[in-house]
């Protein structure tokens, strides 16, 4: 993967086809590759003629890694996507992200909404509109000395997804201990972009896309039947719905 330096932290990025740009912006704890090709969407996404822009985010797959929870401030991972459509002399192109990727989306249409058009949440609902819970259970599970001494399922979970990915746990730690709820409904208010928030129905990480949907001027809900947080991306129900809503046919 071709990088580019971000105010200083080195980025890695692919793009692919061409016609009208698209970002992407991946999950927590996974890479461009796992989320947005493993899973067929970059091939989807060529196919419907559009330029495909991937990049890992700062402290995942081929980029920069960064061991303090500052440096994960949900501004400037933003502020790396911003820089990386300034690099490749994008004016304009769609966004979606998934999970924490959906929220970095969310804060770049809500600041610099003219420099997208439709924009889509994915993986993403109701759920970010809550506080944190107390403690971190998955900045810890990326701490423990292995897996199996984690007891909390889903920071297992994600533990185990990441080391499947040789990711740097420390880094992933780092960027999990960083708080990113806060000002969520700002931003949700603030979002003026024609938008498509979607999760699956069994998604009990992102909660319902509809109590999330309605805090914004023009945006709609989508429920996708069956389908959890970590096999959303590759549901073609879930698939067949973004496309839809991106290319116009709905």
């Amino acid at each position: 993967m071709p990088h580019f330096s971000s105010a200083g932290v080195e980025i890695a990025y692919e793009v692919e086809g061409e016609g009208k740009p698209i970002l992407l912006v991946h999950g927590f704890s996974a890479t461009a590759a796992d989320n947005w090709v493993r899973t067929g969407w970059v091939q989807a996404l060529t196919r419907a003629r559009y330029k495909v822009v991937t990049f890992d985010l700062r402290g995942h797959g081929a980029s920069q890694k960064l061991y303090e929870a500052d440096d994960y401030d949900i501004e400037k991972m933003a502020g790396d996507a911003l820089a990386l459509m300034d690099h490749l002399g994008i004016e304009k192109a769609d966004l979606m992200g998934f999970s924490m990727g959906a929220g970095i989306a969310m804060r770049l249409a809500a600041r610099h909404g003219t420099r997208f058009g439709k924009v889509v949440l994915a993986g993403m609902g109701a759920k970010a509109l809550e506080p944190a819970k107390p403690g971190n259970p998955v900045a810890d599970a990326m701490e423990a000395a292995d897996a199996s001494a984690v007891s909390d399922r889903s920071a297992r979970a994600f533990r185990l997804y990441a080391e499947n990915l040789g990711q740097d746990l420390k880094a992933i730690a780092a960027c999990a201990r960083e708080p990113r709820r806060g000002g969520a409904e700002e931003a949700a208010r603030a979002v003026r972009n024609e938008t498509l928030v979607i999760a699956g129905a069994r998604d009990d990480l992102a909660g319902d896309p509809q109590g999330l949907a309605e805090l914004m001027m023009n945006a709609r809900a989508e429920i996708i039947p069956g389908t959890d947080h970590m096999f959303a991306l590759p549901n073609p129900m879930f698939k067949g719905a973004v496309m839809d809503f991106l290319t116009g046919w709905n």
